[in-house]
């Protein structure tokens, strides 16, 4: 559901799906972010982006005129590949948004996967409804898998 409209903390939030000229600063958030929290990525770099969301549906989070984060869906399985949040614009419901606009895109129950180190992540989702499906304790990093079943 892209234009969709929320308030959040008396702004308003807007989605809308990703134009080509949003591409350099959605790179920015996502090594931002890679750089500030995901400490077993190596040498992270503004171009990995681009190939992270090839073949996928982006939407992006506006506060007014700002970009406050993306998430990318691959839709031919119903997996949430990316949820960003801009730096500083963390704990403020955009994630949830994001969330939502993904799990009604998505033509199957949603599943993602998170690092195990990544124990905010964790806490997100399972506040959101998430289960866990799937430990992949032999891939590095490890991870497990969550899956919505609430449309299911």
């Amino acid at each position: 559901m892209s234009n969709q409209t929320t308030i959040l903390q008396n702004k308003f939030l807007k989605l809308r799906a990703m134009q080509p000229n949003d591409s350099d600063e959605l790179a920015r958030i996502y090594l931002d972010d890679r750089v500030n929290y995901f400490p077993w990525v190596k040498q992270p770099k503004l171009t990995d982006f681009g190939l992270a969301i090839l073949g996928e549906k982006v939407e992006i989070a506006m506060l007014d005129t700002e970009i406050v984060g993306f998430a990318s869906l691959s839709e031919w399985d119903s997996f949430l590949h990316l949820l960003f949040i801009k730096e500083g614009k963390h704990n403020q419901g955009i994630g949830a948004v994001l969330l939502n606009w993904a799990r009604e895109t998505a033509q199957q129950p949603l599943e993602l996967k998170v690092v195990t180190d990544n124990k905010n992540a964790q806490r997100f989702y399972e506040r959101e409804g998430f289960s866990i499906v799937a430990h992949s304790n032999l891939s590095k990093p490890r991870n497990v898998t969550y899956r919505d079943d609430r449309n299911s």
